[in-house]
């Protein structure tokens, strides 16, 4: 065999290694695609139990903010009324402590002329 032929046979394994690579690559490539395309395909029905579940759960919020409202609403009244008390009780404890410091000023006052 001449040098050319030795080269062809080379050549020719190189080509052979070479096409085994690349067959081997394509196909991990389409096991990957596989996997890609099961995963899609799972995706629409994934999505509409996410959703299902966000509406369970905004449905939920709403009912339990609904409650709390009405909740709110019904203690307002005693809100109001305990903050009645208190007014009433600053409008009524601010004139006595007014008197106080006045009869304290009042009794320093004589003190100090004694």
């Amino acid at each position: 065999m001449s040098l050319t032929g030795i080269g062809v046979i080379l050549i020719g394994v190189a080509f052979l290694v070479m096409a085994v690579y690349l067959a081997w690559t394509l196909n991990n490539l389409a096991n990957v695609l596989r996997g890609i395309e099961k995963t899609v395909e799972q995706m629409p029905a994934q999505l509409d139990d996410i959703f299902r579940e966000t509406t369970q759960m905004l449905n939920q919020t709403n009912v339990t903010i609904s409650e709390v409202n009405d909740k709110l609403r019904t203690l307002s009244p005693l809100f109001y009324m305990v903050n009645d008390v208190g007014e009433m009780s600053r409008k009524m404890t601010t004139p006595l402590a007014k008197f106080s410091v006045n009869m304290n000023k009042k009794a320093e006052k004589n003190e100090e002329h004694k």
